[in-house]
């Protein structure tokens, strides 16, 4: 009788469910303790969790971008190579166990809601706006089949919007993430705590920029030396307007995108790149990770030496990111690269190979010996090269 009874309140326990409104609009019943979660997303939702002390109830991924570890190579004009190992996103060195998890997609591909089904999650979260979930014309339709058949399995289903999803980019949007995946684990405070932090690193820099008149803002191209673009008889890749790197340069760094047209990962070619001559280079990641150096000794890229941002060595390097369509947690790093390189003067107090260390440890809570290893995973040891 006893043991009766004693599986009848667990049970009761275990059924126990409440009510979370997701980004949609979307009042979703979920478990009061989800234990098994599905994360369909490039990494996002797994990094809020880890801050959170909770990715230990994750059991498969979206794709194999946050877990895979990734090498980059490059030659100079002397005929050496260099060649960057280990490089992978923060959640995947966090958490290695997670690069033995099954994934619901490979590249390109859609959900295997078989395998899906198997795993018999309690919880799956759809970031919209992701590598994995892009908002583009012809992916919307996959994207609305996608919720509708995770929903037909009867999973509870919470969907995420990144900034991608919104018509105009705001790093508000990421803070709301944040709260919504905070609450669904009833993690509310430590999600505020994770989301104010990440915003006073850009009110800080907000506030230095403040007095930057229009004159004073430096040209900036965000380039992105891509084999892939070079092989389409480009010289690289670029951010327009509408995205939200140019929303960081010109909102928060108060800097110009020196790239006028929209659309992320545009192929430019090398005459538009010395027409628009830039006073600062940025080098995110675009098929690969790209450092100073590969600008400045490539021999593919000897013609861009007359730039002036290349004689001015006013070249940097934003952490590697793979598959970050919408951002991650780690975008304040972005930001203080940014500021930094476009006023030197205003940030001269900030050493940037140090401040990352910094931020890892308010974010992750990190220790001084994994805080440089996020910083190596992340291939920002360029900056301890240059003591930048």
């Amino acid at each position: 009788m006893s043991l009766v009874l004693v599986t009848g309140v667990a049970s009761t326990c275990l059924a126990k469910t409440k009510m979370i409104t997701d980004m949609r609009g979307k009042l979703v019943e979920i478990p009061a303790s989800p234990q098994r979660v599905i994360t369909l997303d490039d990494g996002f939702s797994a990094g809020v969790m880890t801050v959170l002390g909770v990715q230990d109830r994750i059991v498969a991924l979206g794709s194999h971008c946050p877990v895979k570890i990734f090498k980059y190579s490059y030659p100079t004009v002397d005929g050496e190579k260099y060649t960057y190992m280990n490089g992978s996103n923060p959640v995947s060195f966090l958490n290695p166990w997670l690069r033995e998890l099954p994934y619901m997609s490979t590249y390109g591909k859609s959900i295997n809601f078989e395998e899906l089904a198997k795993l018999q999650p309690d919880l799956v979260f759809l970031r919209v706006g992701s590598c994995y979930s892009k908002t583009s014309k012809n992916k919307s339709e996959a994207l609305k089949r996608h919720i509708q058949m995770i929903e037909a399995l009867g999973i509870p289903l919470v969907v995420l919007n990144g900034p991608p999803a919104f018509c105009s980019q705001d790093i508000k949007n990421i803070s709301e993430e944040i709260r919504v995946v905070g609450e669904v684990f009833d993690k509310n405070k430590e999600a505020l705590k994770l989301s104010r932090y990440l915003e006073s690193v850009v009110d800080m820099v907000c506030e230095r920029t403040a007095a930057v008149t229009d004159e004073q803002r430096p040209s900036v191209l965000l380039f992105g030396l891509s084999p892939k673009a070079r092989g389409e008889g480009g010289a690289g890749t670029t951010h327009g307007k509408d995205t939200i790197e140019s929303y960081f340069l010109e909102n928060i760094v108060k800097a110009k995108n020196a790239y006028e047209g929209g659309g992320s990962f545009s192929v430019v070619n090398t005459e538009q790149v010395f027409a628009m001559d830039p006073d600062v280079i940025v080098l995110p990641t675009a098929w690969g990770y790209h450092p100073p150096k590969e600008l400045y000794t490539a021999p593919y890229y000897t013609r861009l030496s007359g730039l002036k941002a290349v004689k001015n060595r006013r070249v940097v390097a934003l952490p590697w990111t793979p598959c970050n369509c919408a951002k991650r947690i780690e975008y304040p790093i972005e930001i203080m690269i940014m500021a930094k390189a476009c006023h030197p003067e205003l940030f001269k107090d900030i050493k940037m190979s140090e401040w990352v260390l910094d931020f890892y440890k308010n974010v992750y809570g990190a220790d001084d010996a994994t805080a440089r290893g996020l910083r190596s995973t992340q291939w920002l040891d360029w900056t301890v090269e240059e003591d930048w």
